[in-house]
């Protein structure tokens, strides 16, 4: 294939985007020439960096060329999020967060109740305080009798999966969206990755805490407020830092009968 599909596809996708940052307006002569030297920075690579850069997003990919980009979202591949679909899923979200957020303070049933409207499942006794912030909430997974504090951020791009009896204190954030590391695989491409982020059951978060893209935690963690956990946690441990490093083992999680 001629390097030239490639650029086609990225005019194309700077065109798209345009017109969404447009309100889908006319885009004039002057955003359009902004628009074409994106693609020129862009793609202003030796012939070796295209050739990685091709290979890397598009020949490896080749199969999935007929997928769509929510498809190629939940399975970790690269993806752009401005397409209508997306866009209208997370508009949907805002609106039920809007709602949600809205209500009075008296209101826990009511919110309780609202929950499984948006998430993927939730469990018994689920309590999340208001406001929450999340990208579609159709990817998150709460179990039994889980309590998330004021102000928590969940970017559910990819699967977002809470065990059974888990404590979030306020601003927690679960972020499972991602972006190239390379600036010229991130210039103007609108690419995103997601990698899911899995919690165990019976783990409790302190204040603050940050969990980035594709950590799994396993059960009874306890991460220290103001943590930012950057890698895989094994159950029974108490961790704490940035990054957030293993400082006491706890004694072992026993599932009690009642559970799976």
């Amino acid at each position: 294939m001629v390097f030239k599909n490639l650029k086609e596809r990225l005019i194309k996708n700077f065109i798209k985007k345009a017109f969404i940052d447009f309100r889908i307006e006319k885009i004039t002569e002057e955003e359009k020439n902004k628009i074409l030297n994106k693609v020129e920075n862009a793609t202003s690579l030796t012939d070796e960096q295209k050739n990685k850069y091709y290979k890397e997003y598009f020949e490896e990919n080749l199969e999935n060329e007929t997928k769509s980009e929510m498809e190629k979202m939940k399975a970790g591949l690269p993806y752009t999020s401005m397409v209508p679909d997306l866009i209208y899923d997370r508009l949907q979200c805002k609106d039920f967060l809007d709602r949600y957020n809205s209500t009075k303070g008296a209101d826990g049933i009511k919110r309780s109740k609202m929950l499984p409207q948006l998430f993927k499942h939730t469990g018994k006794g689920v309590f999340v305080e208001r406001p929450i912030t999340c990208e579609y909430g159709y990817n998150i997974s709460m179990g039994d009798d889980c309590f998330m504090n004021y102000d928590c951020i969940i970017l559910d791009n990819a699967e977002v999966t809470i065990g059974k009896h888990c404590l979030f204190g306020p601003r927690c954030q679960l972020i499972t969206a991602t972006h190239p590391i390379e600036y010229q695989e991130r210039s103007g491409l609108c690419f995103d990755i997601a990698k899911p982020i899995r919690i165990g059951n019976e783990c409790f978060f302190g204040a603050n805490v940050t969990v980035v893209p594709g950590v799994t935690i396993g059960d009874n963690v306890v991460v220290g407020a103001g943590s930012v956990v950057t890698k895989d946690i094994p159950s029974n441990t108490v961790v704490c830092g940035n990054p957030a490093k293993p400082i006491r083992q706890l004694k072992p999680y026993v599932p009690n009968d009642n559970e799976e």
